[in-house]
This record gives C-alpha cells, sequence and structure tokens, in this order.
C-alpha cells in the first residue's frame, strides 16, 4: 500500500445507542470517511476485517464488555490501531485507565463535532505514521532489524558490537543503512519517528 491518504482510513465506530452511532455514522460518512458501525464490542472483534490504515472509536459502556476491555483484546490480538473513546457518564478512574491503555481521546457526552474530528485528525496521523514506519521497517534486512531494535533501547556502538558480535566498522555499516532506509538523519530522529 503506497502513502495512503487520510480518506482512506477506515474508521471502526462501536456505540449501542441506535440514534447516536447513526447521528456520528452520518457526520463522519458526510466528511468523507469509510465508516463501519457496530452495536456492541463482540460484533465488531468477531466481524471486523481490520483493515489499516483504521482508527476505532468506542463507547465506554457496551452491553457485552466495556470499551476499556475491548481495547484490551485488541492489543492481545496484537492489533495496535489508534482508540478513540467516548461516553454519556465516565468516570475519572475510566479516562484514567484508558488513557493509560494508549487511548488518543476520551470524549464526554455530548462533545462538540469539531472536538471529535479534532480527536479522529490527531488519531489518523498517529495510524499513517505507524503504518509508513511498518512499510519503512519491512526494508531492513534481519540483522539491520536487529541493529535497529537495539539503537532503539539506547545502545552505542560499543554494546552493539558486544551484542551482534561484530567490527566496529561492521556496526557504523549497519547503522548508517538502517538510517537510510528509514529516511532519518539522525538518531534522535530515528528514535522520535519509532515514538
Amino acid at each position: 500500500m503506497a502513502n495512503p491518504s487520510v480518506k482512506t482510513v477506515t474508521i471502526y465506530l462501536i456505540e449501542d445507542d441506535a440514534s447516536q452511532r447513526d447521528s456520528i455514522e452520518s457526520l463522519l460518512v458526510y466528511k468523507g470517511y469509510i465508516v463501519k458501525s457496530y452495536s456492541a464490542a463482540n460484533n465488531f472483534l468477531k466481524n471486523a476485517h481490520f483493515e489499516r490504515p483504521a482508527i476505532v472509536i468506542s463507547d465506554i459502556r457496551l452491553p457485552d464488555i466495556s470499551g476499556v476491555e475491548l481495547h484490551h483484546a485488541l492489543i492481545e490480538k496484537n492489533i495496535n490501531i489508534p482508540i478513540i473513546f467516548i461516553s454519556g457518564e465516565a468516570s475519572i478512574q475510566q479516562s484514567v485507565d484508558a488513557m493509560k491503555q494508549g487511548a488518543i481521546e476520551f470524549l464526554v457526552k455530548p462533545f462538540e463535532i469539531d472536538e471529535l474530528i479534532n480527536a479522529i485528525t490527531k488519531a489518523i496521523h498517529i495510524e499513517l505514521k505507524e503504518i509508513n514506519l511498518n512499510l519503512l521497517i519491512e526494508n531492513l534486512s534481519p540483522r539491520e532489524l536487529e541493529v535497529y531494535k537495539l539503537l532503539l533501547k539506547g545502545h552505542n556502538n560499543q554494546e552493539l558490537i558486544d551484542k551482534l558480535h561484530l567490527s566496529l566498522p561492521t556496526v557504523k555499516q549497519y547503522k548508517s543503512e538502517v538510517m537510510r532506509k528509514l529516511n532519518v538523519k539522525s538518531l534522535s530522529r530515528l528514535i522520535e519517528l519509532a515514538k
């Protein structure tokens, strides 16, 4: 997939209140987004094909499992897509739990349309950055991938030499290839890219 655009992002909407779901879906479709709606978390987990790029907008209170439990289920399936939570009566603890787990935003109903669009824009930016990084990482050889992961952990040249049993010129060559293939000029930019 070459450089996906904002409008090719699929938005998975999980909301049990039919009128809220229809209202949000209509707004997003009007704005040009691809939207797939579900009334319950388990329906979504069973039926979604998780086309990437994608983001999830989920109510916290759902008839089967909570939005936070849904997010946890996605993480366990190694589906790391940005999630925005919406809720009618969210407790402070729920929002703290959601944000700790990596939610992009937590919106309390009734929210402004602009708040939702801003959260979606932020989530899409994160999703596209992740997908582009994954496409670049696919170009790394197994050894370059190993070097990349060690660089992200903050390993210096000597530590790379010790861990990988390579000479200094070889380590420098691998670092240089990793930076070239990921299109970064500095180690700090490499680390920033992976955040």
